[in-house]
């Protein structure tokens, strides 16, 4: 789901300062992985793998920490109603923190508590095309394609809106807090090589620092991001 491209020039992801023999030469700013993996492994022997929780497998991408693992959504039908109804923090399980590019690392944990409010995605696993696993809420509804800039990443992707309804009035809405989005595309702004693709995901609103409609002749790809 998540690639990264070359860099346009030979310039290094991260130094650290000359001199510093401290080992942390491969720790990124911004990207709290490698400092919580310094922190963990390099002092605690790590876990044998736990079994698989059960729950529906998720992502979850903040501006400096990127998460995976299982949610319990309990009698809710839909990841949408359970995360749009949540008070509270988020019981993630089976848990396995990621670097900002999505490469696992040796970090892990039987459950973690979030704060969604911190949260800008929360992506399912599924295939793009699979609209069948995003939930019957995306039939017979009006399909727009938008571009939003959140405070870590540039985003585009599909929002399904009622027949009646209007966007622009959409997206001056406070509500939903979580926005149910299909084949989205998100690209890191720390780091312009790095994009994810979710087939499913919730956008936190109240990330949102710009949207807009994607107009006839713009195409979706590496000129839009």
């Amino acid at each position: 789901m998540t690639q990264q491209l070359p860099d346009d020039d030979d310039r290094p992801v991260a130094d650290a300062p000359e001199g510093d023999d401290s080992g942390d030469r491969d720790i990124v700013d911004g990207d709290a992985a490698t400092y919580l993996e310094a922190l963990v492994v390099k002092t605690v022997a790590p876990a044998s793998p736990a079994a698989a929780a059960e729950g529906l497998p998720i992502e979850l991408v903040g501006q400096h920490l990127r998460l995976s693992g299982t949610v319990n959504i309990g009698f809710h039908r839909r990841l949408t109603d359970f995360v749009n109804n949540n008070e509270g923090l988020i019981q993630l399980r089976d848990v396995t923190v990621l670097r900002r590019n999505g490469d696992p690392t040796r970090v892990t944990s039987p459950s973690i508590w979030v704060n969604p409010e911190e949260v800008t995605l929360i992506g399912q696993v599924a295939d793009v095309e699979d609209r069948g696993r995003a939930g019957l809420e995306f039939m017979q509804k009006r399909l727009f394609q938008l571009i939003v800039v959140t405070t870590g990443h540039t985003l585009t992707g599909e929002v399904h809106l009622n027949q009646e309804a209007v966007l622009s009035a959409f997206i001056e809405s406070r509500d939903p807090q979580w926005i149910p989005m299909t084949d989205l595309r998100a690209r890191s702004l720390a780091d312009r090589r790095v994009i994810s693709r979710y087939g499913f995901a919730l956008l936190n609103r109240r990330h949102i620092v710009a949207a807009t409609e994607l107009q006839p002749g713009m195409v979706r790809g590496r000129g839009v991001l």
